[in-house]
């Protein structure tokens, strides 16, 4: 849980290559096996987003953006 206005980094180390989605912020990041990435982004929509491994249809995490 993040506050509207932080400025959030999803940090994610897969052992699976695939597509990361954070939805609701439409940011996307390709990840490969045994890889981390991260995906810098500023809260600026409140409510709760699920961030999963693409191709998979697998979340892997949920946001929640508190206004």
């Amino acid at each position: 849980t993040v506050n509207k206005d932080d400025q959030v980094v999803l940090v994610v180390t897969s052992d699976v290559a695939d597509e990361i989605h954070l939805h609701g912020y439409d940011k996307a990041k390709d990840v490969a096996a045994g890889g981390t990435i991260r995906i810098p982004f500023k809260a600026t929509i409140p409510g709760r987003f699920e961030a999963e491994l693409e191709s998979r249809g697998v979340q892997i995490a949920e946001i929640s953006v508190e206004p």
